[in-house]
């Protein structure tokens, strides 16, 4: 009996050393082989692997809880070892799939498949200091980091979208310097492409003057070319001064009046121009820009049951320097959600706009409104759907015609799948 309680006592050892080396299905055979060399019995078989099988579980129980220990430790320490400015650094971005129907008169018909990727992080320096810059697919066009699927699958270019540094002195006053984005107010895009980042610098007051009511000025030099060999470098100077006004907690009311001064725009020639507004005879612009524009916006939230929020809203623009074809407008009205975000959220957005010769630079407008040209009058319609949280659906669908000279007019439809991170 003593032999077999040590013969039994060695397979338990000898078992529990296969278990610390091998997966449960070799113990088991291990065990199987003693039982039929009748070193073991089939009860004695069955205990042991009983207990080995128990003290595995504890081991794998002590394991577990070790580490879990050992990652509540030492998480905390390894991200308290980053520096500070990694730790309050902030990344987004997005990606758009994009079909694009272009239908113009005396033109073939135009189909698309285009996509848009951007990244940018926003960095903490300090408590008043925060760096930003982001990254775009596209080319050097300032109003499109679009990507059209073309050229036997060639490898495009990802470029600098935006860079810039702000300094926050005062929890009401911003100041920023680089490549930023568009800092003033805009219910639409009837003057700027929501893809044009100014470069210079910019500086942001906000105050609240009351529970009802938030005032904010908006004003910036910003540059629009350097020229090696002329001290005249086209540039512009902005103001925006606004409030936003809550009639109650459902109805607001924001209204902007903005000034334009632009210099050494006059007898030049631009960048990235649709040539559509006034030039001389030797192709340079014959008039200057300065311009006042009104904004305007009125909110509801919660008009009906089934109605989140409406509203109506415009834009205005008055080119002071000229008597004709100096005007341009929009008027527009969405109802649904303010903002689509997340799964079955939805916006129906329409609008109407017109836009005189010289009412404004023709580098700056919407690149779908006829491609960013002026001298143009025209509808658009937009359905915004969230398939899934962060995941849109957009149609956008513009009818656009010239005002004066050709009469030529134009359908775009685009489709959009956005992805955003």
């Amino acid at each position: 009996m003593k032999k077999c309680g040590v013969i039994i006592g060695l397979c338990v050892m000898l078992v529990l050393c296969a278990l610390q080396q091998s997966n449960a299905g070799e113990v088991d055979i291990l065990v199987d082989k003693l039982v039929e060399k009748g070193v073991l019995s089939s009860s004695d078989a069955k205990e042991i692997l009983k207990e080995v099988k128990t003290a595995a579980k504890k081991e794998r129980e002590e394991v577990v809880k070790q580490t879990a220990e050992a990652l509540r430790k030492d998480g905390p320490l390894l991200a308290a070892d980053l520096p500070k400015w990694i730790q309050k650094t902030k990344f987004k971005g997005d990606l758009r799939l994009r079909y694009e129907f272009r239908n113009r008169s005396l033109s073939t018909d135009r189909h698309r498949g285009r996509y848009r990727l951007r990244a940018g992080f926003l960095t903490q320096v300090t408590d008043k200091v925060n760096v930003g810059f982001g990254l775009a697919t596209g080319g050097n066009d300032p109003r499109s980091t679009n990507q059209t699927m073309s050229n036997s699958f060639d490898t495009p270019d990802i470029r600098l979208d935006y860079a810039y540094a702000s300094y926050k002195p005062f929890d009401w006053l911003t100041v920023i310097g680089g490549k930023f984005k568009n800092p003033l107010w805009r219910p639409s895009d009837l003057l700027w492409d929501s893809d044009i980042n100014p470069e210079g610098i910019t500086a942001k007051i906000a105050y609240k003057a009351g529970s009802n009511l938030k005032l904010f000025l908006n004003s910036g030099f910003w540059l629009i070319d350097e020229r090696s060999n002329d001290e005249q470098d086209p540039a512009m100077f902005v103001a925006q001064g606004g409030y936003t006004f809550k009639l109650n907690k459902n109805i607001y009311f924001k209204n902007a009046f903005t000034m334009y001064e632009f210099t050494n725009v006059e007898d030049t020639v631009l960048d990235h121009t649709e040539a559509t507004n006034s030039l001389s005879r030797n192709g340079v612009l014959r008039h200057d820009y300065d311009a006042l524009g009104v904004s305007a916006e009125l909110g509801i939230k919660n008009p009906l049951p089934i109605l989140p929020f409406v509203a109506l809203f415009g834009d205005y623009v008055n080119n002071r320097k000229v008597s004709h074809a100096d005007e341009g407008y929009l008027m527009g009205f969405k109802f649904g959600h303010k903002k689509v975000k997340k799964q079955k959220q939805w916006q129906v957005k329409a609008m109407y706009r017109k836009l005189e010769r010289d009412a404004w630079l023709d580098i700056f407008p919407d690149s779908d409104s006829y491609g960013g040209a002026t001298n143009i009058e025209g509808y658009e319609v937009v359905f915004t759907y969230g398939m899934l949280d962060n995941v849109i659906l957009g149609i956008d669908y513009y009818y656009t015609e010239r005002l004066r000279g050709s009469s030529r007019s134009e359908n775009l439809l685009q489709v959009d799948c956005i992805f955003k991170f």
